[in-house]
């Protein structure tokens, strides 16, 4: 969540956008057989893909924190149990589930270092591909002081916006990543593309709550957040208000349907002039949150 510049990788994923059906295909198949992706070959049969996409699902399954690996065997994590288990959203037919796996994406400063610097560094709100990778160069090679090589980059940037951004005219929906209804990124003729700040009213409340709480859980001390700091990127840090496209009204509007839902773990306080989220006691727990969200949703 914060950014490590010893740690930043890019371009991991084959040059593949995450594709319906990837995650929950592979959570499956590892919980059947943990050891599914030490074997290539019987994870392309069983996945129904090529080598290149079995190391893209490989990927994307850890990015989002669903499964760790430790020697080739796969183990779901509470994250992915609680997210894609049976009591949760194993068919990610809730929105809400599409949101917060673009939060875990988009806040993994370490697997995911482009997708981290799209969404919480890059500034412009309209932008041209060439734009986009010349700013991660600059961002590589004067932040991180670790260039990458331009085939690296551009890799991360096309499948960037191959995922977020919906392409005119295709008719392999099935295909395409479900990222793009979000409408973080869009395609706009005049500029190439456009990743515009908004009031976003069909964020659900329980996406940025669950951001929050872990946002807050990654520094356990911190009393409170300056409301700049969850709109913009600090020191390094993911900002939900970032990541989510917010604009400062959207964010509050965003806060106050929280709070509603939370009042036990935060409270708005302005102090010495600054606008701040203050921590009430314990800050709930984020899986609980999703637990609680998926249980509520069953009952409906």
């Amino acid at each position: 969540m914060k950014l490590n510049r010893a740690k930043a990788t890019f371009g991991r994923h084959e040059t593949f956008p995450l594709r319906y059906g990837w995650l929950p295909k592979g959570f499956e198949a590892l919980a059947d057989d943990p050891e599914i992706f030490a074997r290539p070959e019987d994870a392309m049969i069983r996945l129904g893909v090529g080598r290149n996409m079995v190391n893209a699902i490989h990927y994307w399954l850890q990015v989002t924190g669903l499964v760790t690996f430790d020697g080739g065997r796969g183990k779901p994590t509470r994250l992915g149990t609680t997210l894609l288990g049976t009591r949760g959203d194993p068919y990610l037919e809730d929105d809400a589930t599409l949101w917060i796996l673009h939060w875990l994406i988009a806040s993994n400063a370490e697997s995911a270092t482009g997708f981290f610097w799209f969404f919480n560094r890059f500034p412009m709100p309209r932008f041209r591909d060439s734009e986009a990778l010349r700013a991660i160069g600059e961002f590589s090679e004067q932040e991180l002081k670790a260039p990458r090589s331009a085939s690296t980059l551009k890799s991360d940037i096309s499948t960037l916006l191959r995922m977020y951004a919906a392409e005119a005219g295709r008719t392999d929906e099935h295909l395409d990543s479900p990222f793009a209804q979000l409408g973080l990124v869009e395609s706009d003729p005049d500029a190439g593309y456009r990743s515009l700040r908004g009031a976003r009213p069909s964020l659900p409340p329980v996406a940025l709550q669950f951001a929050l709480a872990q946002r807050f859980a990654a520094q356990p001390q911190q009393p409170a957040l300056p409301i700049r700091v969850v709109l913009y990127s600090d020191e390094g840090w993911a900002a939900p208000g970032a990541v989510f496209r917010l604009t400062e009204d959207g964010l509050m509007t965003g806060l106050a349907r929280v709070l509603e839902q939370d009042p036990r773990s935060y409270e708005l306080r302005d102090t010495a002039g600054v606008h701040q989220l203050y921590r009430r006691g314990e800050v709930s727990d984020p899986i609980d949150i999703l637990a609680q969200h998926y249980r509520g949703r069953a009952a409906a």
